[in-house]
């Protein structure tokens, strides 16, 4: 089919890759706000009023109905004061962690030329990173949102599970899927936080740091280094600097590259005001410890993950792709296959393993907030990702370790970093439930203290 974008009123060329739809803006802000002036790209699996959901796949696209609504989270974000400048491409039905899309191509990645640029959030991130928008909006079932936002250098959030409605958002799995957002920096990432979590936490942080101590087979060695670094760095600023963590032990004290920081509109709110003063605070006094995982816990998480998610997946989108496999990708069409053959009886044992796996991990947790590599490998070139062998390995690889928050429906941010060579990687900051704008104020005050 040929790769056409509808471009309403748009003066200037679009990336097809990227985009689907563009205007001048798409769909304007319903008033002024905190967010006026910023532009979003959203993810095409959100209903955008006037416009149809695509899901990444052409003949979707052509059977789908024009939305009437747009859904909570996009209009939340217009109430706000922000203009939806397009609709992005995402991985076919969301259902990839690399950003390759069969039909439309794959959408650069400005930050790591040649190299993929993650999804299923891949379209927003790279109009992100590119500059030619403030905010991508995406979704997060297994990392859609960590994972670019680590590949492209950018601050990605991934939300507590069920905080936000998820009502006119195209599902994977009803058990995982979160809204989430990019940006370039973290004063946008608080601006967009605040609107879109007008609620208070829940949850608060005890000002505890652990650093994640993993198996070396689980992350690439100059990712692990300069996770190490970033962590020591920030570690070392503390008023608690005795401290030291083995993950840094024998690294030098240089911080890695940091990710550019645009300035940018903020808000605050009486309402948050002592959140984030209690968050910031956490993040220069709190105590900064270690948490030994093996891979075993990894791999029992993946397991869950698989069952349920593959049976929900299957549950969701089945009766539409089953009668259409031939216009699915090959790799994609291989995962419905085998989620169509996942028993009820298998997803209910799955079901109670994750409802077990989840209090165990919010246990684990705390109040602290946890620090892991976001992901276990730079980008991977797009050399790499043709060979099939090892873009199965990468992805299982990285699935491990977003594994644990999505297991945990815990909020996760991304905080970029960068390795010795100068390609993007990712701090993941992971917090107790309901925690998010705090996890946000916490990875706004390391951030500094990293630049520092």
């Amino acid at each position: 089919m040929a790769n056409t974008v509808h471009a309403e009123n748009h003066s200037s060329a679009i990336d097809p890759t990227i985009w689907r739809v563009v205007g001048t803006p798409l769909v304007a802000a319903t008033r002024p706000g905190p967010l006026s002036g910023m532009g979003v790209a959203v993810k095409d699996l959100y209903a955008v009023a006037g416009q149809r959901v695509g899901a990444g796949n052409p003949a979707y696209l052509a059977d789908a109905s024009v939305q009437e609504h747009s859904a909570p989270a996009v209009q939340r974000l217009l109430d706000s004061g922000a203009d939806v400048i397009g609709i992005a491409r995402t991985d076919e039905f969301a259902y990839s962690l690399a950003g390759v899309n069969a039909h439309y191509g794959t959408p650069p990645n400005p930050r790591a030329p040649g190299r993929v640029p993650g999804g299923s959030s891949s379209g927003p991130a790279s109009a992100v990173a590119a500059g030619q928008a403030a905010i991508g909006l995406g979704t997060d079932t297994a990392g859609s949102i960590r994972i670019p936002s680590a590949y492209q250098g950018l601050w990605g959030l991934r939300t507590t599970h069920g905080r936000i409605s998820r009502e006119g958002i195209h599902p994977l799995s009803g058990s995982f899927d979160t809204v989430g957002w990019m940006t370039r920096d973290v004063q946008t990432m608080d601006a967009v936080t605040q609107v879109m979590l007008p609620d208070r936490d829940s949850a608060a942080l005890s000002g505890e740091v652990a650093v994640c101590v993993l198996p070396r087979q689980m992350v690439d060695a100059d990712v692990a280094e300069a996770f190490a670094r970033s962590c020591e760095r920030m570690r070392s600023t503390t008023a608690d600097a005795h401290h030291r963590t083995k993950a840094a032990a024998n690294i030098a004290d240089d911080a890695a590259t940091s990710a550019g920081t645009d300035s940018a509109v903020t808000t605050d709110t009486a309402g948050t005001a002592a959140i984030k003063a209690s968050a910031r605070a956490a993040a220069r006094n709190g105590t900064w410890d270690e948490l030994s995982l093996d891979a075993d816990m990894f791999d029992g998480f993946l397991d869950i993950f698989s069952v349920v998610r593959g049976y929900e997946a299957w549950q969701a989108n089945g009766d539409w792709v089953s009668g259409h496999m031939d216009a699915i990708a090959p790799d994609i069409a291989g995962r419905f296959r085998n989620d169509a053959l996942i028993d009820e009886t298998a997803y209910r044992r799955g079901l109670e393993r994750l409802e077990q796996s989840r209090a165990m991990v919010r246990s684990l947790i705390g109040n602290r907030v946890l620090l892991m590599p976001t992901a276990a490998t730079v980008a991977p070139t797009l050399a790499q990702q043709d060979d099939t062998e090892t873009a199965a390995r990468t992805r299982q690889q990285t699935m491990r370790l977003t594994s644990l928050a999505g297991i945990g429906g815990l909020p996760a941010l991304n905080m970029p970093i960068a390795t010795a060579q100068g390609l993007p990687c990712g701090v993941c900051l992971i917090g107790p439930a309901g925690s998010d704008k705090a996890l946000v104020a916490f990875g706004k005050e390391l951030r500094r203290r990293l630049s520092a």
